[in-house]
């Protein structure tokens, strides 16, 4: 993980910005303070809910796959998606994403290993045998 990585603070101290979601965990700040940095936290982007078209919203509902990156991702496509079905197959980047899908009801199929854009794509080539 990041955390896990990352190195300790200079002597006498160390400064980190970190721009993130307006709601986001606050395991990487907690986890860099703990270790003995000073974390100045900056909301960069804030995710809304978008307005998807009747097109938009039948080509999610026949799509094979979806795919999920963030917990916030589930919720906003659970607010737009209406009676439409969810895709047979439901894939997320990492487990709190697919805690949050099966939290709402949705059956998770693959979870990244590798908690990446490039592991979510490794996981459903794996699901579906490529």
């Amino acid at each position: 993980s990041l955390l896990a990585a990352f190195p300790a603070p200079p002597a006498g101290g160390g400064r980190v910005l970190l721009p993130r979601a307006a709601v986001a965990r606050d395991v990487l700040p907690d986890g860099l303070r703990a270790a003995g940095w000073q974390v100045d936290v900056v909301e960069a982007y804030r995710t809304v809910t978008a307005s998807p078209t009747a097109r938009e919203r039948e080509a999610a509902a026949t799509a094979d796959v979806i795919t999920f990156t963030a917990s916030s991702t589930v919720e906003r496509y659970l607010e737009v998606k209406g009676d439409d079905p969810v895709p047979p197959v439901v894939a997320c980047i990492g487990p709190v994403t697919a805690d949050t899908a099966r939290a709402h009801g949705l059956t998770v199929d693959v979870v990244a290993d590798e908690h990446t854009i490039p592991g979510l794509v490794a996981a459903l080539v794996a699901h579906v045998g490529g």
